[in-house]
């Protein structure tokens, strides 16, 4: 039967062909007509589509690839991560664009995002809503931080008698105290426009002050000074969000005052604390000697004020400057010495490990010791990050859940930019969310490569003392490169160095910091109530005298790591590459390689100034071209100097030559021994300083020298404290002048040369409108009128006779 119907189906096939083919012999094609120009034009149609369709399918081909990946990233949790970092970088975005946008206003240009990332979830147009939103909702953070404080900051230097509540002091290097203060009360004279909160330096203060204590003291107030470059360092943008008025000096004793209002709850609580980190830091004091004990309060409570700048220098080129700063290490460290030592101590009764859960235990006292610890050391951005990561894992362990790290990072990352935003445009919150984001990503691909060596069966287990050396050795050689090649970028971008033995330095410090020098910082803290700090303290001592010797003899290896300024481009596209790389698990992360290419390649392209002038008029240091960086002053400040010279990419100083006349020695060459190449010539009125290819540079004491070097010299800056408005250049004049009033309202100067031979001038602040430099323009010499200067008391001559 099935034979018999194989054949009946082949016939019936046979005989459709046929007929098919009858049927089409049959049809009359004619050669010419509308028939066969319709017919070829379909065909043509349909060609056309057939290669467009052939030509498209490896354009779909790529499009089904992206998205599996982003679904397969999405469900691995990197779309939370990645909106973490958008809402950073829109918190990032608001300060260094400067803007001025209402929180409801950007509230408004969200409401698409949102809706975007909520109608289209799941898709390529939801997650991109999502990113978009979260980056908005960072600027939103950053601009009602803004519009909700109230800061009021001093606009000229004055001299006043200050009534005020200790609020924190801190011991410096040279013995003097510096106090924080609530500012009750000013007189002789009364500020009309008074700072709530201003920073003094008291040269001698006695013992018994405390935090909370109402004092009152003579001191000369200093508006919070601005970047002594463009770009540079702005402490005043660091004192407005710090709540800081104003800064200055002590010019008489501080005494202790009873009365004034009662302090609120929160102002005792925060004395309370501060009060306990001062005795933490004067009992460390009274057992180490100096440096040890300045480094022994800096990893304890936060105080590194008192560090000499020689240990200073030595632990940042040995690459060891991030021990000083509390952050994961420290607080990994001091939770692990007191979950160990809880566990230790509970393993000892084995009825209570058998029928209790020690470990939760341990991880609850853990979190307690890391939560004291984030109060005694200050809660700086790199502690707050680390204990909320630590607090999330151990609360995680507490409720048998586990803690993905990454995500722990990304949260980590919300909250701190939600209590403090301003913190992203700086270097510690940058590298250490980069440093701690590089080695999670290298820590997870080091995972996914052993279990990938354990399935395929060629995972050999080990053990041994030397193995265990090498495999610790490894572990912080590893750890050292990876976290230096994600903070290299911004360490370029801030502070124009770099660290190139720093593997070897931590290499060789690492085992003395994670086995003596913390785990007796802790054992330390929770003994001295008792009295029985000393032994550890002294213990803790000899470890940080070791690392110092580690530190001087790396820094004394390292070569010289002064690296200029850098392109901004270049940082963004290698600060890109770091997030993409970090965030994103699958093939998707290798997008971060063209990024990291053109970023590295353009790190040197980005044009460098010529020379700055800072913000009151005094200095000027311009590039010499050969190596040295001349100044019209004899002595800079040492952070001045360290600043500009760094940035110009230069190592010594070329002092000013003292001659008669300036103006007269215009065209000779510098002598004297205090010439080293191109220099300033000075005399008791100008100093000139003559480029190549270009007319001099002449800054002027007096402003009324001003007429004389109209078209005469390139650039004529006037540093007059007197009578800023003497003497004016018409508009005409070709020389380009800067004086007090426009340094004062827009800040240091960068000069620049022109491809032609020209000069142009860039300031460090472009606009007034950000509220921590709005006190600017009612300075004194913004508004062109002279230094402040106290009135003279008149005295009764001594012979009159008296009353």
């Amino acid at each position: 039967m099935t034979q018999q119907g194989e054949i009946d189906e082949r016939a019936l096939l046979k005989n459709s062909t046929a007929m098919r083919t009858t049927a089409e012999s049959a049809t009359p094609v004619s050669p010419v007509g509308p028939a066969s120009e319709e017919e070829s034009s379909n065909r043509e149609e349909r060609d056309r589509k057939s290669v467009r369709r052939h030509a498209s399918d490896p354009f779909r081909t790529i499009h089904r690839w992206f998205r599996s990946l982003l679904h397969e990233e999405a469900e691995r949790g990197s779309l939370f991560v990645a909106t973490a970092l958008l809402f950073a970088a829109g918190a990032f975005s608001y300060f260094a664009l400067r803007g001025t946008f209402h929180p409801l206003q950007l509230a408004v240009i969200s409401l698409p995002a949102l809706f975007a990332a909520l109608s289209y979830r799941g898709r390529f147009a939801g997650t991109f809503g999502a990113v978009v939103f979260a980056f908005i909702c960072g600027t939103a953070v950053s601009a009602a931080h803004v519009a909700m404080r109230d800061h009021q900051t001093l606009g000229s230097p004055v001299a006043t008698e200050l009534t005020g509540r200790i609020q924190s002091s801190e011991r410096l290097e040279d013995g003097r105290r510096r106090f924080v203060l609530d500012v009750l009360e000013t007189a002789r004279p009364a500020l009309r426009y008074a700072p709530q909160t201003v920073r003094v330096t008291v040269r001698s203060v006695s013992d018994d002050l405390r935090a909370g204590n109402v004092v009152k003291v003579r001191m000369r107030l200093l508006p919070p000074s601005g970047p002594v470059r463009p770009g540079g360092f702005d402490f005043s943008f660091r004192a407005w969000f710090d709540g800081l008025g104003a800064t200055g000096f002590a010019i008489g004793q501080m005494e202790r005052i009873a009365g004034g209002p009662a302090p609120s709850l929160l102002h005792r609580a925060r004395a309370t604390i501060n009060d306990l980190r001062e005795g933490v830091d004067e009992r460390i004091a009274s057992v180490l000697d100096e440096p040890k004990a300045a480094i022994a309060s800096a990893l304890t409570v936060g105080y590194g004020a008192a560090i000499p700048d020689e240990e200073r220098e030595a632990l940042r080129a040995s690459g060891l400057a991030h021990v000083l700063a509390i952050s994961g290490l420290h607080m990994a460290l001091a939770a692990g010495t007191v979950i160990g030592s809880i566990r230790l101590l509970l393993a000892l009764f084995p009825v209570v490990a058998a029928r209790w859960p020690i470990r939760k235990w341990a991880a609850g006292g853990g979190l307690a010791a890391a939560s004291v610890y984030l109060l005694l050391s200050g809660g700086a951005i790199a502690t707050q990050r680390s204990f909320i990561m630590l607090a999330i894992m151990l609360s995680a362990l507490l409720f048998d859940r586990t803690a993905l790290t990454m995500r722990n990072l990304a949260l980590a990352m919300f909250l701190v930019v939600l209590i403090a935003p301003h913190e992203v445009a700086g270097p510690s919150f940058q590298m250490s969310f980069a440093a701690t984001a590089a080695l999670i990503a290298a820590y997870r691909a080091h995972n996914n490569w052993q279990w990938r060596r354990r399935a395929a069966g060629n995972d050999q287990i080990s053990s041994g003392p030397v193995r265990l050396v090498g495999k610790f050795a490894a572990g912080v050689l590893a750890t050292t490169l990876i976290a230096g090649a994600a903070t290299t970028i911004f360490a370029l971008w801030h502070f124009q160095r770099l660290a190139p033995l720093a593997p070897l330095g931590n290499l060789l410090a690492a085992p003395i910091i994670s086995l003596l020098v913390m785990p007796m910082a802790v054992l330390s803290l929770l003994l001295m109530p008792l009295g029985l700090d000393a032994p550890f303290l002294k213990l803790m001592g000899e470890g940080i005298d070791a690392m110092l010797w580690i530190a001087a003899f790396v820094a004394e290896l390292s070569p010289e790591d002064g690296a200029g300024l850098i392109s901004g481009p270049a940082v963004l596209l290698l600060a890109a590459a770091l997030g993409l790389f970090a965030i994103l698990q699958t093939g998707l992360r290798w997008i971060a390689l063209p990024l990291a290419i053109a970023g590295v390649a353009l790190l040197g392209s980005g044009e460098r100034p010529v020379g700055f002038i800072l913000e009151n008029g005094r200095a000027v240091g311009l590039s010499t071209g050969r190596g040295a960086l001349a100044s019209n002053r004899s002595r800079l400040s040492d952070f001045v100097g360290d600043q500009w010279m760094r940035a110009l990419g230069t190592d010594r100083m070329a002092k000013p030559v003292k001659v008669e006349n300036a103006t007269s020695a215009i065209g000779s060459e510098p002598g004297g021994p205090e010439a080293s190449g191109p220099s300033f010539k000075c005399d008791d009125r100008l100093c000139v300083y003559e480029p190549d290819g270009s007319r001099p540079i002449v800054w002027l004491k007096h402003a009324v020298d001003r007429a004389y070097w109209c078209d005469k010299a390139a650039i004529i800056i006037v540093g007059d404290t007197k009578t800023p408005k003497g003497g004016w250049c018409p508009a005409s004049s070709e020389s380009l002048v800067i004086d007090r009033m426009t340094l004062a309202r827009q800040g240091s100067a960068a000069l620049w040369r022109t491809n032609d031979g020209g000069w142009r001038i860039t300031y460090a602040i472009a606009d007034l409108s950000m509220p921590w430099h709005a006190a600017r323009q009612w300075s004194r010499p913004a508004r062109g009128l002279p230094d402040w200067e106290p009135r003279k008391r008149k005295t009764k001559d001594a012979t009159t006779p008296q009353p």
